[in-house]
């Protein structure tokens, strides 16, 4: 067992002369074993090690007793000890997390105040290789996406360091051996022969089957591990060419927007990477009540032929298609009202939204364009109306016969849903429709009219 933990150590550098390492031990077999191998690099390493070992109140004096062992152990030893009790039921009343979730919270809360009050280099941890096969298994039960099943990584980024995990390389039996060997002593916690926690079930029941059919599947399953976060993280690496064409906000509220045709031009691969990147960007981390199946409903919202589409994901994260945009939002923008002004010849309206319309008479010869509307006078009948879409709404166009219902011009336009109930339409007093702002015309132009013309001009507030 040594040379192989030995060479998993150079391998994926984790240990280096002179560091400090703060041990977690529990009292438990792996544990133990880890700080005796630890303890025989100590002088030829020049290792700082202390100890870390956390009661979490669960099994009553027994528990407690664990605690006494490690630290007169490390008495023996010569090594540096810190030990803590914390209360995991009450924790669990306060946050309403489960047992595990909540004793693991708390350990790790206080190994990050260690850390950083030694300034320590790394944190070991006794996790093996059938803890790895395990830790994959699990994965793969709840989630079918690349990267959720990649079990635990030999080092990591944690506090003011890294958590290492030097025995990822050997099998529990290895560590049984090498503790007789050694003759190291340890306890035994009885909660880990029990099948209520899924762990302990695979523990139990399926990876004897595993490692009966293949001695070596502890060793498969770490280095089908190494792979897939060596293979994820070039594939995390080019996504990051979808992401250049994604807006991501700046505001307080998040949301992010995109263009599906862009999107859409980059490989499959890359588009599912990127999705649960730019989750990852709006729930700060992975939701864990996120599946393929919400990545195969963004996929297929994708491919939807129709205009627009929504999906709603865990905790209020609405995804929006409104043509070729794309919107990820957490609370959708308040639903803007309607609204109706009186405009004036020679006047002008600011509307909600900071936009400016004048109007004003002008000559025949006035020019126009998307943002410009002038007509024959003698047709309109002042004053005019700025006003949001009524149900029924329809516009004669210039040039065409007959009307057209405004709903339809928005979808010929692909005008968004959302921005369909405050786009500015202009009526005369009778209520007829003359310009559907920088969409259609309507309203007479008749170069031989005499007399005065009607002009009427579009600012956006981003132009002002």
């Amino acid at each position: 067992m040594d040379h192989a933990v030995h060479s998993f150590i150079a391998k994926h550098h984790l240990i280096r002369s002179n560091q400090t390492l703060l041990v977690a031990v529990s009292g438990g077999p792996d544990s133990m074993a880890l700080l005796h191998f630890l303890c025989s690099m100590r002088k030829s390493s020049s290792l700082r090690l202390v100890v870390l070992s956390v009661d979490h109140q669960l099994r009553g004096e027994e528990s407690g007793e664990d605690l006494c062992f490690v630290e007169e152990v490390c008495q023996q030893w010569d090594i540096e000890f810190q030990g803590v009790s914390v209360d995991v039921k009450s924790y669990k009343k306060e946050t309403g997390k489960g047992t595990q979730e909540a004793a693991r919270t708390l350990r790790y809360q206080w190994f990050e105040k260690m850390m950083y009050a030694y300034e320590a280099d790394a944190l070991v941890m006794g996790h093996h290789g059938d803890d790895q096969a395990e830790t994959v298994m699990m994965q793969l039960l709840r989630s079918a996406r690349p990267e959720a099943v990649q079990g635990m990584p030999a080092v990591r980024p944690f506090a003011c360091g890294q958590i290492i995990r030097p025995f990822l390389t050997v099998s529990k039996k290895q560590i049984t051996d090498y503790l007789e060997e050694k003759n190291v002593k340890f306890r035994l916690d009885p909660s880990n022969t029990e099948t209520d926690y899924t762990r302990n079930a695979f523990r139990q029941h399926v990876l004897p089957f595993m490692n009966k059919k293949n001695p070596q599947f502890h060793k498969h399953m770490q280095a089908w591990s190494e792979r897939v976060r060596e293979e994820r993280s070039y594939i995390n690496e080019q996504a990051q060419k979808v992401l250049e064409t994604v807006h991501f906000s700046q505001n307080v509220e998040k949301f992010v927007q995109f263009s599906k045709r862009t999107f859409k031009t980059f490989p499959l691969a890359l588009q599912r990477t990127a999705f649960h990147l730019i989750l990852n960007y709006l729930y700060v981390k992975q939701n864990e009540d996120i599946s393929y199946l919400h990545e195969e409903m963004f996929m297929n919202l994708l491919n939807d032929e129709k205009p627009n589409v929504s999906l709603d994901f865990p905790e209020g994260l609405k995804i929006t298609r409104a043509y070729d945009e794309i919107t990820f939002a957490f609370k959708e923008r308040e639903e803007e009202k309607g609204y109706k002004y009186e405009l004036s010849i020679e006047g002008s309206v600011e509307l909600p939204d900071g936009s400016n319309i004048t109007a004003s008479w002008c000559e025949p010869d006035e020019t126009e364009n998307v943002f410009t509307y002038v007509c024959d006078s003698h047709h309109v009948k002042p004053p005019l109306v700025v006003r949001t879409r009524l149900d029924g709404d329809r516009i004669n166009i210039r040039g065409m016969n007959g009307s057209k219902k405004v709903k339809d011009i928005f979808i010929d336009q692909k005008v968004p849903a959302r921005l369909r109930n405050t786009w500015p339409i202009i009526t005369d007093q009778t209520g007829k429709i003359l310009w559907v702002i920088g969409l259609k015309k309507g309203g007479e132009r008749t170069s031989l009219s005499s007399g005065k013309w009607l002009r009427l001009h579009y600012k956006n507030k981003a132009d002002t």
